[in-house]
């Protein structure tokens, strides 16, 4: 995919935040690779990176059991 000439290599989007939403996730894949973005409001969550940090983790667990089920042809 080409943009104004050049080449996208990653996307990303953010998830709206307004009123009362504390936390926004987004998750996207494009070209094999999933981006995840977080925005938190400082308030209520002062450190992201704490949830952050847990992704990565969570979806090798998913990832496993992926590869556990059946896979139909």
């Amino acid at each position: 995919l080409q943009f104004c000439g050049s080449t996208v290599e990653k996307v990303m989007f953010w998830v709206p935040q307004s009123g009362d939403i504390g936390m926004g996730v987004s998750i996207l894949t494009y070209a094999g690779r999933v981006q995840f973005g977080l925005i938190t409001d400082t308030g209520l969550c002062p450190d992201p990176e704490a949830i952050i940090a847990n992704f990565a983790p969570e979806f090798e667990k998913l990832l496993m059991l992926s590869l556990m089920m059946p896979w139909e042809n």
